[in-house]
């Protein structure tokens, strides 16, 4: 007996040590050192040098969380550089190390690859749920470059699902985001995104503007090789909206860098917009080999994302080429990659589908599909407005032309075929225009029953809830639009920036109701005050912009001191007895060496600056 107990004893103590050995003690400044790493930009964390220090810490001995948390890393250099197989096998080596240890923090990074990662194998409801609930348990503690990057993700995939009230709402978050981490990548990203929704909504000049803006940035910062893919994006944009010259020429740019750099998702998606572009000119045979090899590079890098819209592309392709069996394979491959991706797009799979059926000669099968895939698309109106009502009249009457000349081009060939043989032809056909009046009537109603919608939904966009008044988006266009004309004509303008003093302790003396119900006068303020060329906006908390269009800096200083006077003499007893409210501000005029507005907004900044350190309730100007 005392033996045996001697063998256990043994035993155990050699299990202890071969856990320890296996186990080392934790490396709290190495593990601080890769946390640090993963709040790099995404340029930094996807250039070599990143790649080299992981593989040089990966090569020595490592406690279960460092190991953990350099594969995790690893897979974040490899999603950022386009090889998402790769950023998959390095969760996968992760992911038990992660579940094993079960911290916080190592979670959190974790699901930031692991949202991206679910996103290029097309697992978008997965990945939606992953981004939201990390965004949800790092709002407070990450840094501002990395929370634009979620709620971009989160943006991006609810634009998947149609879901564009909900994309245009964390749109404005990711923009607050990218303005406070000072990242210009995080603004290419976001400007990118916008024309991604604009363009989603069939808005194309604004998707072009956005892209334009997005490419200028990029073009700024050469660091910025990731972002090459927004010349094929701007690409779609223009073959869109007909303007196939423009497409063809930022097709070849982007085709041209792919090759250079060897970047194969880069080739990939511009060779899948060229064969868009083909199809768009009825030059099917090219826009097959474009497709296919489009194809064959997307499963090359493991990028799953885009194969419903591949599969979808082909099956038009080979129903115009009228290879049927081919259209029919793909017809199926394409509902199961909707289904996956939690798509809505049965309506244009139907639409597809009914082209299919009546090239096969099943035209009253057709007709029911036809029929099937408007009735989809009104109860995709329903279900979501803000999708609906961003779709342009222009849309809906390409849709109903395109749906009519379908049916005249069956009528005709049903006449030819078989008026001779039966009159029960006739009777379907007529059966046949009659859903298609229905259908036509349906459209009709719809565009009719949303296009108020549509006009709230801009207005709602461009304005500041509280005030009414223009938001941040909407006076930095318009001081754009202001500051490009003045280059150009040499003519002045002024800005003023303001904002109320002392407003945090209002909030905190009064309550934050009286708070808004002052930012609420402000409005009524500026009215009473300024000229109806002028432009103010509510650009922060308690923060407003006002434009001067036409005026010097003299005249802005006088219009600046009567806002002034105004706010220290006007009766705030009705909002609360004894509140008393000033407001400081910074005045500056445009002048000809202004290369660039930022450099007009840091001045009025730093006189508001001024202004406030000096005492408040004042007014500072830079007079010549």
């Amino acid at each position: 007996m005392v033996k045996l107990k001697s063998l256990l004893m043994v035993l155990l103590l050699l299990a202890s040590s071969q856990i320890h050995s296996a186990s080392p003690v934790d490396n709290i400044p190495l593990q601080n050192q890769l946390y640090a790493m993963g709040k790099l930009s995404i340029p930094e964390r996807s250039q070599e040098s990143f790649y080299n220090k992981l593989q040089s810490i990966l090569k020595n001995p490592l406690d279960p969380h460092s190991e953990a948390l350099a594969n995790i890393l690893l897979g974040d250099y490899y999603i950022h550089v386009n090889d998402p197989l790769r950023a998959r096998e390095h969760l996968n080596i992760a992911t038990p190390l992660v579940n094993t240890i079960d911290k916080a923090s190592l979670y959190q990074e974790y699901n930031y690859v692991l949202m991206l990662v679910l996103r290029t194998e097309g697992k978008i409801q997965e990945a939606k749920r992953t981004a939201d609930a990390l965004y949800r348990d790092v709002r407070e503690s990450w840094p501002d470059n990395k929370l634009s990057d979620i709620v971009l993700e989160r943006a991006y995939l609810n634009s998947y699902m149609y879901r564009y009230q909900e994309a245009f709402e964390l749109m404005e978050l990711a923009l607050a985001h990218a303005y406070e981490s000072d990242d210009p990548f995080q603004l290419v990203e976001t400007y990118n995104l916008f024309a991604i929704l604009y363009g989603g909504l069939n808005d194309y000049p604004s998707a072009i503007d956005y892209l334009n803006k997005s490419i200028e940035i990029m073009e700024a910062n050469p660091s910025f090789t990731q972002n090459t893919y927004l010349y094929v994006n701007l690409a779609d944009s223009y073959r869109a909206s007909e303007q196939f010259d423009q497409a063809n020429d930022y097709l070849n740019k982007a085709l041209e860098i792919a090759r250079n750099t060897d970047d194969i998702s880069l080739k990939a998606y511009a060779h899948q917009v060229r064969g868009r572009l083909l199809v768009d000119q009825e030059q099917y045979e090219s826009a097959l080999s474009e497709i296919l090899l489009s194809q064959q590079l997307h499963k090359q890098v493991g990028e799953e994302l885009f194969s419903f819209e591949i599969h979808s592309e082909l099956l038009k392709i080979y129903t115009e080429l009228e290879q049927l069996d081919k259209a029919q394979s793909h017809l199926q491959l394409a509902k199961e990659y909707a289904s996956q991706l939690g798509s809505q797009d049965a309506h244009y799979i139907n639409r597809l589908e009914s082209q299919l059926a009546f090239k096969s000669g099943n035209f009253e099968q057709a007709y029911e599909l036809l029929n099937e895939s408007y009735t989809q698309y009104r109860k995709q109106f329903n279900d979501n407005l803000t999708y609906v009502s961003n779709l342009s009249r222009e849309q809906l009457d390409q849709e109903r032309l395109v749906f009519e000349n379908k049916l005249l081009e069956q009528e005709n060939k049903l006449n030819a075929q078989y008026v001779k043989e039966s009159k029960k032809y006739s009777y379907i056909l007529w059966v046949l225009i009659l859903l298609l009046l229905l259908v036509v009537g349906i459209a009709l109603w719809i565009m009719l029953r949303y296009r108020g919608v549509a006009r709230t939904n801009h207005r709602m966009a461009y304005t500041d809830n509280l005030t009414k008044l223009p938001n941040r988006r909407h006076v930095f266009r318009t001081l754009e639009l202001q500051h490009k004309s003045s280059g150009q004509t040499r003519k002045p303008y002024s800005v003023i920036l303001f904002d109320i003093d002392f407003f945090k302790s209002i909030n905190d003396r009064f309550g934050h109701n009286v708070g808004d119900k002052v930012i609420q006068a402000t409005r009524n303020i500026c009215e009473a005050v300024l000229r109806e060329s002028d432009t103010v906006g509510r650009i922060g908390g308690e923060e407003f912009l006002i434009l001067l269009p036409d005026t010097g800096i003299k005249e802005a200083y006088g219009i600046a001191e009567r806002l002034r006077e105004y706010f220290e003499s006007y009766n705030f007893d009705d909002i609360a007895p004894g509140l008393t409210v000033t407001s400081s501000f910074g005045v500056t005029e445009y002048m000809p060496d202004d290369e660039t507005l930022d450099l007009v907004i840091n001045r009025a900044d730093r006189l508001l600056y001024k202004a406030k350190n000096e005492g408040r309730n004042q007014v500072m100007a830079s007079f010549a």
